[in-house]
């Protein structure tokens, strides 16, 4: 299953005529916003109706385009899949599906580590995606086969990764799937997915 089509088919199915199918999506890169502590990337943001939503991406894209041209694509390329995200992220905001658009500030850092150690700690993981920090704050933890893992975490790259659907589809009735920090958080509520970012905004 490619989660990037699926849910992009589900938010097709949610604004079926509801006239938002031609507003304009803009995508920009924002270098001076500080990522979530937990992702790697430059910063791109998805604005429409007025909301934004950050996505966290080695392939980040500048554009303006129709919310309609999601419809129907293909996301063959990385930058396709990434901005997808991003614009997803950007719809849940919208549509108040989801409640996390953006990063906490880094203030919060050191407290959403110390929650992440007491809600997932003695568990092992399988990480989907560069998640940053729980290589190191986990390091006797984090299993290299997803048979093993008690835990599997996605980040935004992770959650939009060709084989994510299929892992997803396979252990999800069996493992603890959780998606991680604000990049994503419109995947994750639009299939159902357990959503892990405490102070994002």
């Amino acid at each position: 299953m490619d989660l990037i089509a699926e849910s992009v088919k589900k938010m097709e199915e949610l604004v079926e005529n509801c006239g938002c199918e031609e507003g304009d999506v803009l995508l920009s890169i924002n270098p001076d916003i500080v990522n979530c502590q937990y992702e790697r990337g430059a910063c791109m943001v998805a604005t429409f109706g007025g909301k934004t939503a950050e996505f966290v991406t080695d392939n980040p894209v500048t554009a303006l385009t129709k919310l309609s041209f999601l419809f129907g694509a293909s996301f063959e390329t990385p930058r396709a899949r990434s901005a997808a995200g991003a614009v997803l992220n950007a719809l849940t905001g919208f549509f108040s599906l989801s409640r996390v658009q953006h990063s906490c500030p880094p203030s919060c850092h050191p407290q959403c580590l110390e929650l992440t150690r007491k809600n997932f700690g003695g568990k092992r993981f399988f990480c989907a995606g560069d998640v940053q920090l729980i290589p190191s704050e986990f390091r006797n933890f984090v299993v290299s086969s997803p048979e093993e893992a008690d835990i599997f975490l996605f980040t935004g790259e992770g959650i939009i990764d060709r084989g994510s659907g299929d892992i997803i589809g396979r252990f999800r009735e069996r493992k603890r799937i959780v998606c991680l920090g604000p990049s994503a958080a419109g995947i994750a509520r639009i299939n159902g997915i357990e959503h892990w970012c405490p102070f994002g905004k």
